[in-house]
């Protein structure tokens, strides 16, 4: 009896040690098998500058890192670069190729799209497994060069809330780019929020351009409000701006978090906070705790010191641009329970981490990782309260590192993230040969070193005119904030590059509150705990990736039993073949080939053998519109508009092919299509006609209306869900409305008829605007006329014949080359005045092991000073940038 009684005894403690060893090996397995075999991608761009007018190219250069350390990919092959514009809508995709986690592309930003901030967002098919929140996610902006007759200025003077109604005062000055006041001219003003129109009003401008009145708008949380004014200058001609417009205090996210997660009465903690608009706008905000007066100190962040008595708590903030208040209830303390101090000191070799509290003694767990690689784990309880931990930094990778303290079951009871900054960087610089002197040609030699050792790298190079570019690094980001920071935060973070500006001690504060106020959500400890692991629904890409579905021409109870398929790219550039089983499924994997091709695909069944029909199931584009930015006001570069005429000439020399010689067999080629495709055309050609095959990335558009969005001057379309508007300008009648005439194969139909055209079926697109030509079709013409012909003929695509489908399949963009003018010779080209703005771009330099690399390039007529931007990294995934002007 008393052995049995012993063994009793001793059972509790054996379990519990078994316990405490247990969980920390569950945890560490864990990450470990994330690592192998869910290794993480993020992508960066890095991009030729940040402002540009419609018509210029933007160029691209794209890194993209996998696992915990983030070296260059050697995973996917492929990189979706999404762009849309200043309202969120998708204009193109592009499929970057890439090598060792490197690519470059560009974009022709439409001629006559509208004006705003566009966004990009560049993610690989495996990213997609893991949350669109990690996809990379910038912005560049966008200005109508020509319309710098309405300029307006508004001014919000106050702004205040009641029964789900908030009242706006504004003011505006509206004047043109020379500052001359459009006195006692006529306005619109529209308010948006989500596209949804709010209120529409007009407005009548003074002899000095002025204006105030005011707007009663539902107090809703609407991801994006602007403000629409337009500005009619002549009867054809409608200019128009968009700003944002503020949001009410009560509509602005406002949370007050504890340094942990948790602050306990009688225990000091710091409480930070951060408020942010539903657009994701930063708000400015004062108050007072106690005795103690707080105010945000950067990006509506902000933090305050306080020991709590009791466990409840409430403050009153003040917007500190309007002046709004609220009162805002705090997170209740614990009367039992932890708190977590961290103490980051940058001279010292370790962090500390102390955790207080009053909880009934019991074993602690606190682990520290940075993107999913445990670099400190250890095992502890409470003495007298109080329970310290030093975790050397020599342990610890640059970027975000998560330190969570869990109980014995595993449940997180502290968090807390803390940045580390990189302690391996690369050492770069450029030194400058040859004067700015107008066309002189120039040399600068790049240096790459760690550690005083001359070092490999791969980098990106933009040299910009620097009295036209400004250096916008703090509002968009860089190579550092994007890989270490923003890429593994959730949500909109302001001004990302600002944290990376110095080493001053604001900026590691305001660093640390970014550390305090978000979180880290690439995973969850109950699922650690738990042992479940993402769902792989997308795969790594090695090449473009071909699906679709075989079925059966007449439908038998047998059905398919299985077979091969094969497909062939153009003429032989890639052949392949795989297999397929009852279901009729086929991936035809890994073909590399540039543009839109056309590919012959051959199936035979083992049964039903060529008595089959062939589908290709298009991809659809994981974004069709996302929420739009708008400005709080205009900006007007001025230097940079300056220029304009100059640099759109000197790039139509460039890119005019009539400017090329083209042997004699081609032109005669051409001729003979072009008299094919005009007998199809009954009404004749219009004033301009859309070929959908030379438009990049058109794969990733839905419909028609996106092959003229911005394509033709003068031409405005709007799409939003099924409606459809599009106005040409320069034509109408008043009996008539504003809607054009849409034909489809030269039959009149609505314009949702030609919304469920699938564009990848469509020849071209012709736009009559001249009332000349569009008189052929009588009043039914005269607000102009959208023409739409779809593909026909014999090698009609989509239809399978003797278990054989032709079709067009989009491969990867084929990047264009950036051009730089060779002024050793006159030629046509490069005649035209040089006021370039983007000077030099070379996206992919590759420096070996001697550290060094030259590049060599001609100066413009204009510019006296050159801004230099180099980034990089190497294979171990050091980080590397260096910004400089030359002078």
């Amino acid at each position: 009896m008393k052995r049995i009684l012993l063994l009793i005894l001793f059972l509790p403690i054996f379990t519990q040690a078994q316990i405490q060893e247990e969980l920390p090996s569950k945890i560490q397995g864990y990450f470990d098998r994330i690592q192998k075999e869910y290794p993480t991608e993020k992508a960066y761009l890095h991009l030729d500058k940040r402002t540009y007018t419609l018509g210029d190219d933007l160029w691209f250069s794209t890194y993209v890192t996998a696992g915990s350390t983030q070296i260059p990919s050697p995973l996917s092959k492929t990189l979706y670069v999404d762009i849309f514009d200043g309202d969120g809508m998708l204009l193109e995709q592009r499929k970057v190729q890439l090598e060792n986690g490197r690519g470059y592309g560009d974009y022709k930003i439409p001629r006559f799209g509208k004006p705003g901030q566009y966004q990009i967002k560049a993610y690989t098919a495996w990213m997609r497994n893991f949350g669109e929140d990690f996809f990379h996610s910038t912005a560049f902006n966008v200005i109508d060069a020509e319309g710098g007759s309405f300029l307006p200025q508004v001014t919000f003077r106050e702004i205040s809330a009641s029964n789900g109604q908030v009242k706006y005062l504004l003011d505006v000055q509206a004047a043109d780019q020379s500052g001359n006041p459009l006195a006692n001219k006529s306005l619109e003003i529209i308010a948006w929020g989500d596209q949804e129109k709010l209120t529409q009003q007009p407005l009548q401008l003074n002899a000095q351009g002025q204006a105030s009145f005011s707007l009663n708008l539902p107090e809703k949380p609407f991801k994006s409000q602007f403000l629409e004014l337009v500005f009619a200058e002549n009867e054809s001609y409608t200019n128009s701006q968009r700003i944002s417009i503020p949001y009410s205090l009560n509509l602005v996210d406002i949370q007050f978090l504890p340094e942990g997660g948790h602050w306990v009465v009688g225990k000091k903690s710091t409480l930070a906070f951060r408020a942010i608009s539903p657009d994701g706008t930063p708000v400015e905000l004062k108050g007072i705790l106690g005795e103690q007066e707080f105010k945000s100190l950067f990006g509506g962040m902000g933090k305050v010191e306080f020991t709590p008595e009791k466990s409840d708590y409430s403050t009153e903030l003040i917007d500190l641009k309007y002046g709004q208040k609220r009162t805002i209830t705090l997170p209740k303390a614990d009367l039992e329970g932890l708190a977590m101090q961290v103490v980051n000191n940058p001279a010292a070799s370790y962090l500390t981490v102390l955790v207080q509290g009053n909880i009934p003694p019991q074993n602690l767990l606190l682990v520290s990782q940075t993107r999913g690689l445990i670099n400190y784990m250890i095992q502890g309880t409470l003495n007298n309260g109080v329970w310290g931990v030093r975790i050397p930094k020599e342990n610890l990778i640059a970027g975000i590192n998560q330190i969570t303290v869990l109980n014995g079951d595993g449940a997180p009871l502290l968090e807390r993230l803390v940045f580390i900054q990189p302690k391996e960087m690369l050492d770069l610089s450029a030194n400058l040969s040859g004067n700015l002197n107008s066309r002189e040609k120039l040399q600068i030699t790049l240096s790459n070193q760690v550690f005083g050792n001359p070092a490999e790298g791969t980098f990106s190079l933009s040299i910009t005119d620097a009295d036209q570019v400004k250096d916008e690094t703090n509002t968009f980001g860089s190579i550092f904030s994007d890989l270490l920071l923003t890429s593994d935060l959730k949500g909109k973070l302001y001004q990302p590059g600002y944290y990376f500006k110095d080493q001053e001690v604001e900026t590691l504060e305001a660093l640390d509150l970014v550390m305090l106020t978000h979180g880290w959500r690439r995973f969850s400890w109950e699922n650690v705990i738990a042992q479940e692991f993402p769902k792989l629904d997308h795969f790594i890409e090695s090449g473009i990736t071909i699906e679709g579905q075989i079925t059966e021409q007449q439908e038998t109870k047998k059905g398919l039993s299985g077979g091969k398929v094969s497909a062939i790219v153009g003429e032989g550039i890639e052949i392949i073949s795989s297999e397929f089983g009852p279901n009729g499924r086929f991936i035809l994997r890994d073909l590399v080939y540039q543009d839109t091709a056309t590919v012959a695909i051959t199936a035979e069944d083992n049964r039903a053998k060529n008595f089959i029909d062939i589908e290709v199931v298009r991809p659809e584009a994981v974004f069709q519109k996302i929420t739009g930015i708008y400005p709080p006001q205009i900006e007007w570069p001025a230097a940079l508009i300056a220029t304009f005429r100059e640099r759109n000439l000197q790039q139509q020399l460039n890119e005019d092919p009539d400017i090329l010689d083209l042997e004699g067999v081609t032109v005669e080629a051409q001729t003979i299509e072009r008299e094919e495709e005009e007998v199809r055309k009954v009404y004749g050609s219009g004033d301009v006609s859309i070929n959908p095959d030379k438009i990049p990335g058109n794969v990733a558009f839905t419909n028609v209306f996106q092959l003229i969005q911005g394509r033709v001057a003068g031409v405005q379309v709007f799409v939003s869900g099924l409606d459809v508007s599009v106005q040409i300008r320069g034509v109408g009648s008043i009996n008539s409305g504003t809607t054009p005439l849409f034909l489809l194969d030269n039959m009149p139909v609505d314009a949702a008829t030609l919304l469920q055209v699938n564009p990848r079926d469509v020849a071209s697109v012709d736009v009559f605007k001249d009332p000349a030509r569009a008189a052929i079709f009588g009043s039914q013409g005269a607000n102009g006329v959208i023409a739409v012909y779809t593909k026909s003929g014999a090698g009609i695509s989509g239809v399978t014949i003797g278990g054989t489908l032709v079709t067009q399949y989009g491969g990867y963009s084929s990047p264009r080359e950036f051009y730089a003018p060779q002024y050793e010779t006159k030629t046509v080209e490069n005649a035209a005045a040089d006021k370039r703005a983007t000077i030099f771009w070379a996206p992919k330099i590759e420096i070996d092991s001697s550290g060094r690399a030259e590049v060599e390039f001609y100066n413009t007529d204009i510019a006296k000073r050159h801004l230099l931007i180099l980034e990089g990294m190497d294979k171990q995934g050091r980080l590397g940038r260096f910004v400089k002007i030359l002078e």
